[in-house]
């Protein structure tokens, strides 16, 4: 019978059943294969092991190792995976992933079209990565991430070193037909022109200080929570903009601070905008996700090729925990009609019901907006211990209704 981690891994294992041969024989790989090193870290992952040398020995001398049938490798075999094997086969394995799980969509965000959040965290780093270097006495890398909204997680990432450009990797990513949301640091004349004409948009905070000349006031459409101030929507032209390109500026204050959206989408409410711009903090919860959560701050290995794998093995881990506990909690909610949960996206056809006032407080506002995503997409340290407890266990129903608790 299936055990519940060859359920966690299933998304894995189509492409590493096709393409683990290939990439053993072009990686020189006879004994430590492909599969094996794959394994072993998703492995490493799931128990939060602290290192390599554990690692061996979580391996050599755990019952559950044994039970899932996982060999032992030496340390140093499984420190050398990271360097024999190419970081682009993980990312064409975390696209296969992807194609291979069926993560809920948000049919109330894709009323909006396809909406991806852009930002990048820095993970410090050791003295010794000089490919990292930051600054003169310092090392840190930056990792780049485009998050899809529409179904809560990545779609694009890098890791590259702390001050790489957090432009460049928009710029490279865009796609035509798809909204991009991202904060002040992302907009440039340049970039706002780029993305227009590839034919996509974007909703991305300015810098206070941007002079422009307003075209046309608009009417402020949706309803306003209370906690949003002096909102106003017109269309502007920047002064120093070569393009003189027309696009639609929302600003409103938020107690003493201003925001300043600035966007290409004439077709959404004022109220969208607004909302669209707030859900950007769906990509710092993946952070916090990676490094907290996963235990992804701390790394195996310190080369660029070595740190790309792991930050590919670690959204592949994000989006099979989110593949089985999706799986979980709609086949509990199938199986137990009278305790159907069904989330507040799925109750709802338009993203507006979502704006739960809460009067002039804009922290229970961005609270409110934020917890309709939690039913079916939040993963929780709790949630991940109960996995690791069932993980070489039977994948039957009592599994599944343990897995699917909040």
């Amino acid at each position: 019978m299936e055990t519940t981690f060859s359920a966690l891994i299933k998304p894995l294992l189509e492409y590493i059943e096709e393409n683990g041969e290939s990439i053993d024989k072009s990686s020189g790989s006879r004994t430590f294969k492909f599969q094996h090193f794959t394994l072993t870290m998703v492995f490493a992952y799931l128990m939060q092991v602290p290192s390599l040398r554990k690692l061996t020995d979580k391996l050599e001398l755990s019952d559950t190792a044994n039970q899932l049938g996982l060999p032992s490798f030496a340390w140093t075999t499984i420190r050398d995976g990271f360097t024999r094997f190419s970081a682009d086969f993980f990312m064409a394995m975390y696209r296969s992933v992807l194609q291979q799980t069926t993560i809920v969509r948000l049919d109330s965000i894709d009323e909006l079209g396809l909406i991806s959040l852009v930002d990048g965290s820095i993970f410090p780093t050791i003295s010794s990565m000089c490919w990292a270097e930051y600054k003169k006495t310092k090392r840190a890398i930056r990792l780049h991430v485009e998050f899809s909204l529409n179904q809560m997680i990545p779609l694009e990432f890098i890791g590259q070193k702390a001050n790489s450009s957090e432009r460049q990797f928009l710029l490279e990513i865009v796609n035509k037909g798809v909204t991009y949301v991202a904060d002040r640091g992302y907009f440039s004349f340049a970039v706002a022109a780029a993305i227009s004409k590839a034919f996509a948009f974007f909703i991305i905070r300015i810098k206070d200080n941007m002079k422009f000349k307003v075209g046309k006031p608009l009417n402020v459409t949706g309803e306003i929570p209370a906690c949003l101030n002096q909102v106003s929507d017109q269309l502007i032209r920047f002064d120093n903009d070569p393009n003189q390109i027309i696009y639609r500026l929302v600003v409103f204050k938020v107690l003493d601070s201003e925001f300043r959206i600035c966007t290409n989408r004439l077709d959404l409410t004022t109220l969208e905008i607004i909302m669209l711009y707030a859900y950007r903090w769906q990509i710092e919860l993946l952070f916090k996700f990676i490094k907290r959560v996963i235990n992804g701050i701390h790394l195996f290995n310190h080369s660029q090729n070595g740190v790309n794998i792991q930050f590919c093995l670690l959204m592949s881990m994000s989006v099979l925990y989110l593949n089985l506990r999706q799986f979980c909690k709609i086949a509990y909610s199938t199986s137990n009609v009278k305790k159907k949960e069904i989330s507040s996206f799925e109750q709802s056809s338009n993203i507006n019901d979502f704006n739960i006032h809460s009067e002039h407080c804009p922290d229970l506002w961005i609270n409110s907006i934020n917890k309709a995503f939690e039913s079916l997409w939040k993963i929780s340290s709790y949630w991940i211990e109960n996995l690791k407890e069932v993980i070489a266990k039977p994948f039957d129903n009592q599994i599944i209704n343990i897995l699917a608790r909040d």
